[in-house]
């Protein structure tokens, strides 16, 4: 039998932006940029986890590191 927090937990991790893993959309969301960017950002290097043909999870860590390198600091 399922336990309603279960549920209520696993919904909040799928829209939650603090979670260990993100969606395209909440990354895109996250970062205020459309789908297509998160998709050639992808071309570029930004690292991501290929689950199944076309379901893919950002890992949330790793994706901050990543931008964080490529951040431009004005001298």
């Amino acid at each position: 039998m399922k336990n309603d927090n279960d549920t209520n937990t696993r919904d909040q991790n799928r829209s939650t932006p603090t979670a260990a893993h993100l969606t395209r959309r909440q990354l895109a969301s996250h970062l205020g940029v459309s789908t297509r960017t998160i998709d050639n950002l992808m071309t570029r290097g930004l690292p991501y986890l290929k689950l199944t043909g076309k379901l893919v999870r950002f890992p949330r860590a790793e994706v901050e590191n990543w931008l964080a390198q490529r951040q431009v600091t004005r001298s």
